[in-house]
């Protein structure tokens, strides 16, 4: 499973964060966003990371394993650093209480550029306005610029059994 993530932060503390799931074959499985206030861009995108434990559902687990992107290469450098630290295991409280490392095989955090990420960097803009939740079994409710997007960014990934 390629979970791509983002965060959105406008001038007046407004924010979003927000992220896309899909399977190794690159169908969509969910999208999500979710308002807040706040005043850092690097804590808002450890936040998305973060949020993602409350979207996973227990069939996810039978996936090999998790790609995690973020455009926010210090984050990733950050989770990266400890887990190499640890051997793969996180010793920062907050971190290894709210990651789902252990709940997949194998978890790989990635940095990705802004435009291999547009489905995810659209999820918090679109956040800003409301908090929404999106699956495969409500895609006819997916705005056309979001479905559209999802499917310019349809690509298999080659590790699928």
């Amino acid at each position: 499973m390629k979970i791509n993530i983002d965060a959105s932060l406008t001038s007046s503390g407004l924010a979003g964060i927000g992220g896309v799931f899909r399977d190794c074959n690159g169908r969509f499985i969910l999208a999500f966003g979710k308002k807040m206030m706040h005043w850092d861009i690097a804590q808002l995108e450890m936040g998305a990371i973060l949020s993602v434990k409350d979207y996973v559902k227990s069939w996810m687990r039978d996936y090999k394993g998790v790609i995690l992107e973020s455009d926010n290469m210090n984050v990733i450098n950050y989770i990266q650093k400890s887990l190499k630290q640890n051997k793969g295991t996180m010793i920062f409280k907050l971190v290894s209480d709210s990651l789902y490392v252990n709940d997949f095989n194998k978890v790989v955090f990635v940095h990705a550029y802004r435009d291999c990420n547009k489905v995810a960097n659209l999820c918090p803009t679109m956040a800003l306005d409301d908090s929404f939740y999106f699956d495969s079994f409500s895609f006819h409710d997916i705005p056309p610029l979001m479905a559209n997007l999802i499917k310019e960014e349809y690509h298999p990934l080659q590790v699928c059994d």
